[in-house]
């Protein structure tokens, strides 16, 4: 654990601030922790103390925790969101692959997190930054088939937009990425199942241990026992019998949205 890490709690209810206090200081009596009770007061806090961490609330009166990224562009800092809700919101921070804890705040979690937080940045202390853009970003989209999704890859991060990715296949504790993009593959360091829970409600089905496939790049189905689901990039992907009733379910609610 990094001794001297400088965090800074946003939260506009006095007595979350003094329990999260509470939970750095059984975690690390050395951690350098600040606070500020709303979006305008952390702003100026952030200015003056250059957080390594921001623990921040989402939702507060007035404004709301994302404005305080938006007004600061030079980000050094990397971020852990704290909610009482399980929202719109929490789906573009998982995209963008940032932290978030939901309240009430567990102390073995906010450790784990912060530790992860401290791991990443020891890789890059910009990948942070290009992820909150990303969050930003995927803020103002409206049509969510547009958010963009944060991969990690040993080359670095990519954020891909969600209708360009065409099918998805487990390699072990890895997932490589198909792309609508001359055919384009990514190796990414998680597993399918990962991304399983991210995508269904986008378009996305499981239809195999292996596999998941984007129903918008579909060109045929092959009937058999599972099935055959022939994708854009000439891929014959495997249906397997146990999820064959939900895909084909899949492709009529689907077929019913477009």
């Amino acid at each position: 654990m990094d001794k001297g890490l400088k965090i800074l709690i946003v939260e506009d209810e006095t007595r979350g601030r003094n329990a999260l206090k509470a939970m750095l200081t059984l975690i690390s009596a050395n951690f350098i922790v600040e606070e500020a009770a709303n979006v305008d007061e952390a702003i100026k806090v952030i200015e003056r103390f250059n957080p390594d961490l921001v623990l921040l609330d989402i939702e507060m009166p007035y404004k709301n925790g994302f404005e305080i990224l938006a007004e600061t562009p030079n980000r050094t800092f990397d971020v852990i969101f704290t909610t009482a809700y399980n929202s719109y919101a929490i789906k573009a921070i998982k995209f963008s692959a940032i932290d978030y804890l939901l309240k009430p705040i567990d102390a073995e979690e906010l450790e784990l997190a912060i530790d992860k937080t401290i791991k990443k940045r020891k890789q890059n202390e910009n990948f942070a930054n290009s992820q909150i853009n990303n969050l930003l970003e995927n803020l103002k989209i409206i049509n969510k088939q547009k958010f963009k999704l944060s991969l990690p890859t040993l080359q670095g991060n990519l954020f891909i937009p969600v209708d360009e990715i065409i099918r998805c296949e487990s390699d072990s504790n890895y997932t490589r990425f198909f792309l609508n993009n001359e055919n384009k593959s990514v190796l990414v360091s998680k597993t399918l199942k990962d991304y399983e829970d991210l995508l269904t409600e986008y378009g996305f089905c499981r239809v195999h241990n292996c596999f998941m496939i984007n129903l918008k790049f579909i060109k045929k189905y092959i009937k058999g026992e599972g099935g055959i689901a022939v994708m854009s990039d000439g891929a014959e992907v495997e249906v397997s019998r146990r999820r064959k009733e939900v895909f084909l379910k899949s492709i009529e609610k689907y077929a019913g949205l477009i």
